[in-house]
């Protein structure tokens, strides 16, 4: 990196919006949800059935992934129904690879430190 020049990861406000995003899907059971609802949108007791968890942990894992945007709800009745809304996961996954792609990387040794 020369002198004066600032990683664009840096001042990339995308990374802090990555961050976020990727606490929330840092949990299993949230990772496993958007797994089963990348197949079509499932009502809680589809999810809660398919991951043998409790209704109430899987309404709370719904909601946290709802609330970051990653799910999208469709009301029916009395009945909820998920579904993954895929512009939003885009461009997390964009983000996640524009700056940790392991295609990317340099293999090597710096040519100096300026420490």
């Amino acid at each position: 990196m020369k002198n004066g020049e600032v990683l664009e990861c840096r001042k990339d406000p995308l990374i802090i919006e990555l961050a976020e995003a990727l606490k929330v899907l840092s949990e299993p059971n949230r990772l496993r949800i958007i797994c089963y609802l990348s197949g079509s949108e499932a009502c809680v007791c589809d999810v809660e059935r398919e991951l043998h968890i409790s209704q109430q942990l899987t309404s709370h894992h719904l909601n946290a992934l709802k609330n970051a945007g990653f799910l999208r709800v469709r009301k029916d009745g009395t009945s909820s129904y998920y579904s993954i809304d895929t512009e939003n996961l885009k461009g997390v996954n964009e983000t996640f690879c524009k700056y940790v792609d392991y295609r990317k990387v340099k293999p090597g040794k710096r040519q100096s430190c300026e420490c």
